[in-house]
């Protein structure tokens, strides 16, 4: 039976691949403060192909609901990885890498 398991979330994982994730916090309604801690681009999409909307700079604070999301590898601040930043600045709605922000 164990086997059977494994090989169905095996083939849910691969049917997924590409799949934007999701991962929200308990609290998820609450609101995050988000900081640059480089300047970074806030894209119309959790992709580095995304539109480019705006810009945070090093050291500004955006608005975000505390929730990750992950999608597309990236490397950015020395750090590889695929984990993004719902953000909103100045009335503009984007996503911003998870590696060169802080959210609290």
């Amino acid at each position: 039976m164990r086997a059977g398991r494994t090989l169905g979330v095996s083939i849910a994982a691969a049917a997924l691949v590409g799949t934007t994730f999701v991962v929200a916090s308990p609290a998820s309604a609450a609101t995050c403060t988000t900081t640059a801690l480089e300047t970074v681009v806030i894209r119309s999409a959790t992709s580095t192909g995304g539109t480019a909307l705006a810009q945070l700079n090093k050291g500004q604070t955006a608005s975000s609901p505390c929730t990750m999301y992950y999608n597309g590898s990236y490397t950015a601040c020395g750090i590889t990885s695929n984990r993004w930043v719902k953000v909103t600045r100045s009335g503009v709605t984007g996503y911003v890498v998870g590696t060169c922000v802080l959210t609290s």
